[in-house]
Order: C-alpha cells, then sequence, then structure tokens
C-alpha cells in the first residue's frame, strides 16, 4: 500500500499584539512664577513610563499621592497631551489622531471617575447619563439608546425604571453602579478606572470589585486599574505597575509583587501599611523583613518578666 501524501503542519497563528502599549510617557507641569521676572518652575508628573496590558487582563497602578497615577490616567485616555512618548490602542497612537477619528476611537476605551457624586450630572436623567456616549458618537437611534441603556443598566444589576430617575435618587454604590454602565455602553476594549471604589463603605467595595470582575469575564475587557490600596489591586489585577516620582520602578504579577517585592520603595509602601490590611474582600498578608540581630536581641531582653518578689535589698 503506497504511503499517502505527507501530513502537512497547521499553519502558526501569529501571537495577538498588545492592546494597549505605552512607551516613555513623560509630562511636566508648570507652576505660576513666584515673582514676575522668575522663572516659571516646572514639575515633571511623569518620566519615561512604559508598559503594555493585553486584551482581557488587568494592571494595577499604585504609589502615594503625587506618583502620577492620575496623570498617567489622562494620558491613556488623551484628555492631556504628553510631553514626549506614544499611547497606542490597537496599534493606532491617540495622540496623533485627528480630532474627528479621536472621538470615533473612544468608543474602544472609557474611564470610571473616582468620585461618583461629582462624575454624574445632577440635571440629566440616568437615561441620558449612561447614553451619553452613543449621543456624542451617534452611534445609536433615540429607540437604540433606550433599549441599550437599558441593558447596561441590567449588566450592572439596576433596573430598567431606574432610567427614569436621577442620580440623588441612588446611594453611592448605586452611583458607581450607573458610572460603570456609562463606561460600559459602548462595549469597549479598555476601561481605564481612577480609584473607582476608593469613596464607597468597605462591603459595597467588595460588590463594586466583584462587579468589575464578573463584567470582564463575560465581555472580555481590559482594565488599566488605578489605586492606593494593594488588597484592592491584588484582588482585581492580574500585574501591577509601581511608580514614584513619576517613574515607573517595579512591574509584573501582582502576587509576585506583593509577596516578593525587588524594588525599596515598594517594599516601603508595603511596610507603611499594616502588617495585615483589612477590607470586605478579605485580609494581604504582608510579608515582614527579618530583624536585625540587635533589635531582636533589645525586644527579648524587654519580653523578660520582672521578678514579682522585686529587686532584692
Amino acid at each position: 500500500m503506497s504511503a499517502g501524501p505527507p501530513a502537512t503542519a497547521a499553519p502558526a497563528t501569529a501571537p495577538r499584539p498588545p492592546l494597549l502599549v505605552v512607551e516613555n510617557l513623560s509630562r511636566a507641569y508648570r507652576l505660576p512664577r513666584p515673582h514676575p521676572f522668575a522663572p516659571a518652575p516646572v514639575v515633571p508628573a511623569l518620566a519615561g513610563v512604559s508598559f503594555t496590558l493585553e486584551a482581557g487582563r488587568s494592571l494595577g497602578v499604585v504609589g502615594e499621592s503625587g506618583s502620577g497615577k492620575s496623570t498617567l490616567a489622562r494620558l491613556v485616555m488623551a484628555l492631556e497631551r504628553p510631553d514626549a512618548g506614544q499611547v497606542r490602542l490597537d496599534g493606532a497612537d491617540l495622540h496623533r489622531l485627528r480630532p474627528a477619528a479621536l472621538r470615533a476611537a473612544r468608543a474602544k476605551f472609557q474611564m470610571v471617575f473616582q468620585d461618583p457624586y461629582g462624575s454624574l450630572n445632577p440635571r440629566s436623567t440616568v437615561l441620558q447619563t449612561v447614553a451619553e456616549p452613543l449621543a456624542v458618537l451617534q452611534q445609536a437611534t433615540p429607540a437604540e439608546q433606550l433599549e441599550r441603556a437599558a441593558q447596561a443598566l441590567a449588566d450592572v444589576g439596576l433596573a430598567r425604571e431606574d432610567l427614569h430617575k436621577y442620580p440623588h435618587e441612588f446611594s453611592g454604590g448605586q452611583r458607581q453602579r450607573l458610572a460603570i454602565a456609562r463606561a460600559l455602553i459602548t462595549r469597549p476594549a479598555l476601561i481605564v478606572a481612577d480609584e473607582p471604589v476608593s469613596a464607597l463603605d468597605l462591603s459595597v467595595q467588595a460588590q463594586v470589585l466583584n462587579l468589575l470582575q464578573d463584567l470582564q469575564q463575560r465581555y472580555g475587557m481590559s482594565y488599566l486599574f488605578i489605586s492606593h490600596d494593594l488588597a484592592v489591586v491584588d484582588h482585581l489585577c492580574d500585574e501591577v505597575l509601581v511608580l514614584h516620582e513619576g517613574r515607573a520602578v517595579e512591574q509584573g504579577p501582582v502576587r509576585q509583587i506583593v509577596h516578593a517585592p525587588q524594588h525599596a520603595y515598594t517594599r516601603r509602601l508595603l511596610a507603611a501599611a499594616t502588617m495585615q490590611t483589612h477590607t470586605a474582600l478579605g485580609a494581604l498578608e504582608v510579608p515582614q523583613a527579618p530583624e536585625a540581630p540587635e533589635a531582636q536581641e533589645a525586644k527579648d531582653a524587654q519580653a523578660v518578666p520582672e521578678d514579682p518578689k522585686g529587686p532584692a535589698a
């Protein structure tokens, strides 16, 4: 029996490029002159920050106040222009797009802000607020906007009847759900969340974080998640980027960074927290560094019990 033709190997599929690529992003701000003849001081907010984010993954950005986290979020959202560097989403440099092209591209990336009270217009109904991205992008008729807004509310656990209410009729956690619904309505590939749960009670934080996880599993979007809370990042994110004075000092899998930090600043961030940061999500174990022998000897000396009879006469 003659042998058949040799089997041909299936063609290898090319690896999918990252959804978001940030390269050497820098931004500085000029402050007011201290007096008319003095040069304006310049404060660097970001200096050469680079990272990638794969589709369907979550990257947490942590750092102390003033480290450049919110500046990074505004630059990724193309709300400000960088002094240098690139932000590429699906291969397109957002800061090189013309205004019309950038407006159309915003359907792919949306933002959830920190303050659920300040991010919603009190004069607009829920329908007007949630459907606003569709109206701006002119992507749907009024009837389609109504149906997609109702679906977005259902996705975040709210009712269709809520469409005709106003923001003051909702609790803080419900308002943040409305903000998430507004970001979700265009079915974006990327959501940038700037401290989205820091203004909420602990129990509500857990509900919102679990909602974000469920939505990611359902729709496959990526999160760029800005937070100061390592327990929140550990719960939600796959990787973490540590910013210090506008520079990325460490990046890697979140469990690796939390339990085996390599940079001194990351270790200081962990040491600044209590050894167990308790939240409604549980407890984040932060490993202690071994004590120096002299410190241990001093602690042992302090722990020696005193003689109940007192010192000898």
